[in-house]
């Protein structure tokens, strides 16, 4: 039987007095140390209130009436197949109490964009107006009506499911001399949200309201 080890044991390390904490020296010593201020006194509460800031829609419904009350705006509107687009406030850094309006519209029949500046009086004020043709972003109420006319073409109707979710893009323009050059288009694509690329795609003309082709350009 192999000879065990000894066994060692130790007794516990004698207590020994803590060392003394040695006081700072600062050379030369520092005087005149400001006495701490006085503690703040209770705030008072601050009355505040909310700045109602108006919606697009509701800056839409006090512009348009007096851009349509405008000789010049009238003139260049009339039997012309347009939509406003939105609205929203401009402001003046010399007068920032008195903010204009700024409404943006655009011209099917002649395919430009036509940008009113306003005074917000009561009621508003048509300072300026001018056309420009670029093409703005698609206004929801363009989305919504660009995806109403895909979901009514046969190829949607065929193809596209009850629970399909569109998409809608501003396309390019197409090259000039093209018959469908400067024409206010939008893309519509129909596909499963599980999906990344849409199983429909159509090209709406905003301006005539009908479908130009499925995925590209083309007559129907």
């Amino acid at each position: 039987m192999p000879e065990q080890p000894p066994q060692i044991r130790l007794g516990p390390p004698p207590a020994r007095p803590g060392l003394p904490e040695f006081p700072a020296v600062v050379e030369p010593a520092i005087e005149d140390i400001p006495a701490p201020p006085p503690a703040p006194a209770p705030a008072e509460p601050v009355a505040w209130q909310r700045l109602a800031v108006p919606s697009a829609e509701e800056l839409l419904d006090r512009a348009v009436p007096a851009i349509l009350a405008d000789h010049g705006a009238r003139s260049a509107l009339d039997g012309h197949r347009y939509v406003f687009l939105g609205a929203a406030r401009l402001a003046d850094a010399k007068a920032p109490a008195a903010p204009g309006l700024f409404v943006l519209a655009y011209d099917y029949t002649d395919e430009r964009a036509l940008e009113f500046t306003l005074a917000d009086g009561d009621p508003p004020l048509l300072l300026a107006m001018a056309e420009s043709a670029a093409q703005p972003a698609l206004s929801p109420a363009e989305a919504d009506r660009a995806v109403a006319i895909a979901r009514a073409h046969s190829e949607a109707a065929r193809r596209a499911l009850q629970d399909s979710v569109p998409m809608v893009l501003l396309t390019s323009d197409v090259r000039e001399g093209d018959e469908h050059h400067g024409r206010r288009r939008a893309y519509v694509g129909f596909g499963s949200p599980a999906r990344r690329m849409p199983d429909v795609r159509l090209v709406v003309d905003l301006g005539e309201e009908r479908v130009l082709g499925t995925g590209g350009g083309g007559d129907e």
